[in-house]
């Protein structure tokens, strides 16, 4: 569970982060918003990324489970 939630604070951190960038671009009136639209691309691609890699470590805990449960009750 600690890999789910140091995965979920580096989304959040990333997340923070572009906001940061975005932020700072407007102020200084910069209008290069096609840089801003691949930035969130990539950002969303590595925020799905680490939501897949969570997806895979709960599964293979629920995985684990399953078996230990299973030959528990087949001896």
């Amino acid at each position: 569970m600690r890999l789910v939630r140091l995965q979920m604070d580096i989304a959040r951190m990333m997340i923070v982060q572009a906001r940061g960038w975005a932020a700072r671009a407007r102020r200084e009136g910069r209008s290069d918003l096609g840089a801003s639209a691949i930035e969130w691309a990539i950002i969303s691609a590595i925020v799905v990324g680490l939501a897949l890699g969570v997806m895979y470590a709960v599964r293979s805990v629920v995985q684990d489970n399953t078996d230990k449960i299973e030959d528990g009750s087949n001896t």
